[in-house]
């Protein structure tokens, strides 16, 4: 019975130390704006201001390597036009804790007006975690845009 009781405590110790444990909580509701929303004024204004090097040290670390382009073509495609107004549409914000470590995940649209009028809307993920922060997507969408 000794033999019993020990072998299943050594098998419930075992499980313990072999489960990780995690926490996720979506904060979309108790937030009314993302943390990173100046961030997203600030790239906005490296990009049209064609600053590579100021738009690549925003990106995230796990994320600048393949930025090249996509930075060029949005620099490219804002041509100067600054901002005047961005209007946040949505937002999600996700926090993890983990054994792992901590990550914040920050997923936004916004409404952007150009300086000569143009209005674009821009998607963004911007993530805070062990090997840094910064953003992992920075998009332009252009067209017919479903805004529920």
């Amino acid at each position: 019975m000794k033999k019993t009781i020990c072998l299943t405590l050594i098998l419930l110790s075992m499980l313990g130390c072999l489960t990780a444990c995690a926490c996720n909580t979506n904060m979309s509701g108790a937030v009314t704006e993302v943390d990173s929303f100046p961030k997203v004024e600030e790239m906005m204004m490296v990009l049209a201001q064609n600053s590579m090097s100021d738009a690549k040290k925003m990106m995230h670390p796990q994320s600048v390597e393949n930025s090249d382009a996509a930075i060029a073509q949005m620099s490219r495609y804002l041509a100067g036009r600054e901002a005047i107004s961005i209007e946040q549409i949505s937002f999600n914000v996700q926090n993890s804790f983990s054994t792992s470590g901590n990550t914040m995940e920050e997923h936004a649209t916004y409404t952007v007006t150009l300086t000569d009028g143009e209005v674009l809307y821009l998607t963004m993920v911007y993530l805070s975690d062990n090997y840094g922060e910064g953003f992992t997507s920075f998009q332009f969408v252009l067209g017919l845009v479903e805004i529920s």
